[in-house]
Parts: C-alpha cells; structure tokens; sequence
C-alpha cells in the first residue's frame, strides 16, 4: 500500500462524506440507515462444522451453537423501494463469552470500488439529478470507463436476475479476511452465506408486479413450514489473489471449505433482543478472524455505519434513552412484533 493510501485510510476517514454521499445518490429518510433502509430481523442458530476448528480458533467456529439474528433488506436508502435483484443479510453471531461478531453480506458480485475516494466519485456520478429525480447517465458511464472493476460490476447486474425468495440467493460479504487456527496457522479466504433450498431468480419485471413486502411475506411463510438454512462457505485464497480490494473478482474455481450451517427460525425485532440501536460492524470480528489492514473501504465502513446510526437515532442526544434499554443479549423465543428500520 502506497504511503498516501496508509494515510487515507481508517475507521473516520471522510466517514460524514460518505454517508453525505449516500445520501446524494439515494435520498435522505429521518429515522433510517443511508443504505439498506428498509428490513426485517430474523433470529436462528449457527453451527460450525468439524473442520471449521481447523481453519480459525475463532468462538462460533468450534462447533459448539451459538443464536444468531440476521437483519434482511433491500439495497436502497428509500424504504418504499422494493428489494430486488440486489439484496443483503447481516448477521450477528452471540458468542459465548458474550461478546458479538458480525458479518455483514450483499448478492453483488464484487463492490463497485477500492477506496472512500473512489466511493465518493461513484456517488457523484450517481446523484439525482432535482429536475428528474434520476442519475444522470452520462456521469455513470464516465465513471465506468475511467473505473473498470466498476464496469464488470456493473454489467454482471445488467445481466442478475431478482430474487424468487430471500431464501433462494447467494450472499457475499465481498472482503478478505484471515482466518487463524489455534497454531496460530493463517489462512485468508472470502466468505460466501448458500442457500440448501437452491439458487433462484426471476425477471426484474415479474418481482416488480408484486406488493412492496412481498419478498418478506414469502420468507416467513417458509419460515413457518420449518428453518430457512444456508451453508458458510470459505472461498481459500492462493497466491497472487487480492485480499485488500473488494472491488476485485477472483478467478473461478477456487477450493471451498463449509464451515458452517445457519438456520434461520422465526421473525424477531430489536426491542426483543435488547438492540434499539441494531448496528452491524462488519470490523467487528472475534479473535481467530482478523480484517485484510490494506482494505480502505472495510476500514471506512466503521465510522460510516456510526455516522448513520448516529443520524436515525439522534446521536449522543439520545444515549440516555438507548441506555436504559434492555442490555444486548442473545435473542430468547419471545413474541413477534413489527420491525422495519
């Protein structure tokens, strides 16, 4: 990493650009994230296979289950858009000790960018214009051609198909990380969440001609017949792989490793499990997983996500009120309520 980038580079780098930028391209909603606006919280347990102990000594990969929640939406900043053919899962792991880990994945196939700078380009190319209420497409296709990860990226969603369920898609958390055995053996590798019901899509067109919760609806409905499953797959780094740019696509036929399986049970809300504030952090890991120290944007991630927490909720202003909340906790089988944000 060049000398520059080492300095552009950390949890608060430009974090009130970025979510400024969001904005930009996406529209401001009081009370709801920049990105993922609109959601729904499920609750489940996951559990690490035999050999998962063999690539980290990390808490949730022994083998031992541990209660998970995984926040399901859609990609935009508008919650009355409807999800699509880009949608994500974030998933909170309870450890034992009572500490969280998070991951947070997304069904595209690579991020759009490499750094917080060339995030903000991208946002810029994709602000509404105020006399149509769309991008500008010019500005997109001068930024795909001077950005040509961005392109690929670009014209491999021109091509994925919408959701049939969320039940039914591939979720890639799209960052390296290193996963550390208990020799103290280290592996770096890329996450994949697939789904044991099959990979499924339809056109664009057909999911539009449903209602806006339809995607949710279909979910639980599954939900009540038994578990939604997905296998976590490690995608193994070899030699020559970047494992700092999420902007950047392996080549295919990487060894995979299963490490675990995720059952989703039953809908659950914030209040439930004593999260009113229910940020993921995709830095936050547990011992035996560490992020890649090159990757700008997970570094920026952090204080982005702060930034827009601090936004829906009131910031410091309202820590009094989130403070006598229920503290966090793993969720326990309690009623379900409405929860969206």
């Amino acid at each position: 990493m060049a000398i520059q980038d080492a300095l552009n580079h950390g949890p608060f780098y430009r974090s009130t650009e970025l979510v400024a930028g969001v904005h930009k391209a996406e529209g401001y909603f009081a009370g709801f994230r920049a990105a993922h606006a609109y959601g729904r919280i499920y609750a489940g347990t996951f559990t690490a296979t035999p050999g998962a102990k063999t690539l980290s000594r990390a808490a949730h990969f022994q083998g031992t289950p541990v209660p998970v929640t995984a926040r399901l939406s859609g990609a935009s900043g508008d919650p009355s858009q409807k999800p699509s053919n880009i949608v994500a899962m974030a998933t909170k792991f309870y450890l034992p000790d009572g500490t969280i880990t998070d991951l947070i994945a997304i069904t595209l196939p690579a991020f759009f960018v490499r750094t917080p700078e060339e995030f903000l380009a991208f946002t810029d190319a994709r602000a509404l214009d105020p006399a149509t209420g769309q991008p500008d497409l010019a500005k997109v296709r001068e930024f795909l051609v001077r950005h040509p990860n961005a392109a690929r990226v670009f014209q491999l969603l021109q091509k994925q198909p919408a959701l049939v369920s969320f039940a039914q898609v591939s979720y890639r958390p799209l960052h390296t990380y290193r996963f550390v055995n208990a020799a103290g053996e280290g592996h770096w590798a890329r996450y994949h969440w697939e789904p044991e019901a099959g990979v499924a899509g339809q056109p664009i067109e057909e999911l539009a001609k449903q209602p806006h919760d339809f995607l949710f609806e279909e979910l639980e409905g599954r939900l009540r017949a038994g578990a939604v499953t997905f296998r976590l797959e490690l995608e193994l780094a070899q030699e020559g792989d970047p494992v700092d740019d999420p902007s950047a696509m392996w080549p295919d036929g990487r060894e995979r490793v299963v490490v675990g399986r995720l059952e989703l049970s039953r809908r659950i809300t914030e209040a439930e499990i004593g999260d009113p504030e229910m940020m993921h952090d995709p830095t936050a890991v547990t011992d035996g997983i560490e992020i890649s120290p090159g990757d700008q944007i997970i570094a920026a991630r952090r204080g982005a996500y702060l930034v827009s927490l601090a936004e829906r909720t009131g910031g410091w202003h309202r820590r009094g009120t989130l403070a006598a909340a229920a503290p966090k906790s793993a969720p326990e089988p309690v009623s379900v309520q409405s929860s969206t944000r």
